[in-house]
């Protein structure tokens, strides 16, 4: 298929554009930057053309929109109204009712939205999944997420707020989000309390969550911009724990371990890279007219979380969803 990349950041040059190499048919025609002198190099290279407005786009088949989160929406939107399949980066949008308006445009015009959450194609997040599905913990109780890194690039749009629309929960809280929805698609979130605290910065840096699922399990969840590097999960059932520890880091990685009473289980899974799959599966997608492993509705209810998650911290009350 014929790709466009729309943003030519780290991620774009450094996971997207490697992985797009490595699917079969799939080509690079063409590149959306306001800065094209500080592309020339990757249009020599893939024979792309340069293009500084998503609306000029042409002999695109499918984007992958890499932008500031502010401007997800109109870049969609423009997209759809071109007949052209979108994979837009995670956050999908600044609030759920953004989301919505993106969704209907992609459906009005018949075309495929999917939000590129690479953390559903780890394979230690799959095979976590599968385990858990095998009621491998028994019955679930308590679980305990969690993400953090030390962003030190403080200068950049991501502490931006009218170009990010929040910090740490927005850029890496929504990978934790996404990934307990990814292992529970039966159940949703329907309450939460929030605490977030910003240390001057426009956008959060430490944010904490208690939620609860409808079936009752709850969720203690964090996202951090000034902790160490760390992705954590602790399902807690009564017949075990699991954890489920750095699946979410842009290189390929993880560990799944086990604990009944004093014993512990490691568990190893093997897979293609995620971004590959993640190209593959949007690819499949388009070509088969379904929805993609994390389409428009499944970014929908992550971001109706982080919207009541945003709205209880201000409020400093408990937000039902």
């Amino acid at each position: 298929m014929r790709w466009g990349v729309v943003g030519v950041g780290k991620i774009t040059r450094n996971r997207f554009l490697p992985a797009l190499e490595q699917v079969e048919g799939a080509i690079l025609t063409a590149i959306v930057t306001t800065h094209p002198e500080n592309v020339k190099d990757l249009a020599e290279k893939y024979n792309a053309k340069i293009y500084e407005k998503v609306e000029d786009l042409e002999n695109v088949d499918v984007v992958y929109i890499a932008t500031p989160n502010s401007m997800h929406k109109d870049q969609v939107i423009s997209c759809a109204k071109k007949k052209i399949h979108i994979l837009c980066e995670k956050p999908i949008a600044l609030n759920s009712k953004e989301a919505m308006e993106m969704i209907r445009a992609c459906e009005e015009n018949g075309v495929v939205l999917g939000v590129a959450n690479m953390g559903r194609f780890n394979p230690y997040n799959v095979g976590a999944k599968r385990l858990l599905e095998e009621g491998i913990v028994g019955r679930i109780g308590i679980i305990k997420a969690s993400y953090s890194f030390v962003n030190v690039e403080r200068d950049k749009w991501r502490y931006d707020l009218s170009l990010s629309g929040g910090g740490a929960i927005m850029d890496i809280g929504v990978h934790v989000i996404n990934t307990l929805h990814f292992w529970r698609p039966n159940n949703k979130i329907v309450e939460i309390a929030g605490i977030n605290e910003y240390f001057g910065y426009e956008v959060e840096q430490n944010a904490g969550a208690v939620a609860r699922f409808d079936d009752g399990v709850i969720v203690l969840m964090d996202a951090s911009y000034d902790t160490s590097l760390s992705v954590s999960f602790e399902i807690k059932g009564d017949k075990g724990i699991l954890y489920v520890l750095d699946t979410l880091y842009q290189e390929y990685d993880g560990k799944v371990i086990l604990k009944r009473e004093n014993n512990f289980t490691l568990f190893n899974f093997y897979g293609e890279n995620q971004y590959v799959l993640e190209i593959k599966d949007m690819e499949d997608a388009i070509r088969n007219k379904r929805s993609p492993r994390t389409d428009g509705y499944e970014a929908l209810k992550d971001m109706t979380v982080i919207d009541a998650w945003y709205q209880s911290s201000k409020e400093k009350r408990l937000v039902r969803i």
